[in-house]
């Protein structure tokens, strides 16, 4: 006959072994009929110092993140079971938990979610003989000594019920406690009042030192409490310092970006100053080779029969003292964004009239700025006057 309360979800404890815990999982859907399941599992996350492992905390972190999820899908296999056995999907759940110590794990559940009936498997930590009622369970043990009085717990092995620790609403047939269990839910109640005291500071209190099976538990779970809440701080405390070093570091970039724009522009000009000077000297000592060479020449040509002619070639103005948009000389010659000399009126009419490419090159202009050039100018000039 089955012997589940209709009002209570029933919770089986597993573990990653499917082999293990199947038997304790099957008898619990057969015996109980429940309907709502919570596959309990509590995950002991493996340990790796990254001293003495060589590993990153990136590697240890995935290490455990894989582990987890391996476990996880392992569950999963559980709910297959309790399909197959014709429960309902969307009436079984998960109720997970992360410790050291499965033991405490489970009782930390067992208060989290006011769990009335627990099933727990004797295969995986038992002393076994050859009668079955001897079977024992150390997490079992842990468990009955730690759970609150209305969680009724039953511990099976391969597939036969071992132990029923009965819960209060079991010892009569009817939801409230009897007077022996009333009796411990008071004492506890009175133990939590010296022990709180006692974290509270109080210095004259140490002859009432808790020693009840009752007052170990309060004690014992006020210290998981505090634990909790020094672990969730703990985890607060990293990421502040996290998002405190990011945003450090991205100060400390932003910082080395400004200073390398500031001598960007403090370069920038520098180098082109140097440029221009190395281009207006290379200029002027052209001009000057240019001019010597006009000289040598005329002075051959004057002894020459043809002399007459040699001259009035002579006075013909060199190339690149014309612009090349008038073909005229130059007044104010100036170098343009495409390093070609132009008469600055011209070009800045050129530019006026909707271009925006070179003359020269019929390339799109870089900017509209001119550059005097100085050297040919005076040499222009020089020109003009042995030619007037």
């Amino acid at each position: 006959m089955a012997e589940a309360l209709i009002d209570d979800p029933v919770y089986v404890a597993v573990s990653t072994d499917v082999s293990e815990s199947r038997l304790t999982l099957t008898w619990a859907l057969r015996h109980l009929q429940p309907k709502k399941l919570y596959l309990l599992h509590v995950h002991q996350p493996i340990s790796i110092n990254p001293t003495s492992s060589g590993l990153e905390q990136s590697e240890i972190d995935a290490i455990q993140e894989s582990e987890l999820t391996s476990s996880y899908e392992i569950l999963l296999k559980y709910r297959d079971i309790c399909v197959v056995e014709g429960i309902l999907e969307q009436d079984v759940d998960i109720s997970y938990s992360l410790a050291n110590n499965v033991g405490e794990g489970i009782v930390e559940l067992i208060y989290e979610n006011n769990i009335k009936k627990l099933i727990m498997g004797a295969a995986a930590d038992s002393h076994k003989s050859e009668d079955m009622v001897n079977i024992t369970s150390r997490k079992f043990d842990y468990v009955t000594k730690h759970a609150p009085h209305c969680c009724k717990i039953w511990l099976v092995g391969n597939g036969n019920l071992i132990h029923t620790r009965e819960g209060w609403f079991d010892r009569r047939g009817s939801p409230h406690p009897s007077s022996e269990s009333l009796t411990s839910l008071q004492g506890l109640d009175s133990a939590l009042v010296p022990y709180e005291e006692a974290v509270g500071g109080a210095h004259d209190n140490e002859s009432h030192a808790l020693s009840s099976p009752e007052d170990q538990s309060a004690r014992g779970f006020e210290t998981m409490y505090y634990e909790e809440q020094r672990r969730g701080l703990e985890i607060e405390e990293r990421r502040i310092k996290a998002e405190e070093d990011l945003r450090a570091e991205i100060e400390n970039m932003k910082g080395i970006q400004k200073e390398l724009e500031e001598q960007l522009y403090i370069d920038c000009p520098r180098q082109f100053e140097m440029f221009q000077r190395e281009r207006d000297e290379a200029m002027k000592t052209t001009v000057e080779l240019l001019r010597l060479l006009n000289l040598d020449n005329s002075e051959s040509a004057s002894h020459s029969p043809s002399s007459s002619f040699q001259r009035s070639v002579s006075n013909e103005p060199p190339p690149y003292f014309l612009c090349p948009i008038t073909q005229e000389v130059m007044r104010e010659p100036s170098v343009a964004a495409d390093g070609h000399t132009y008469e600055a009126e011209a070009l800045r009419e050129w530019l006026d009239n909707g271009h925006d490419t070179s003359p020269m090159t019929n390339l799109k202009l870089a900017h509209r700025n001119l550059v005097p050039n100085h050297p040919l100018r005076s040499a222009i000039q020089e020109w003009l006057q042995g030619h007037s």
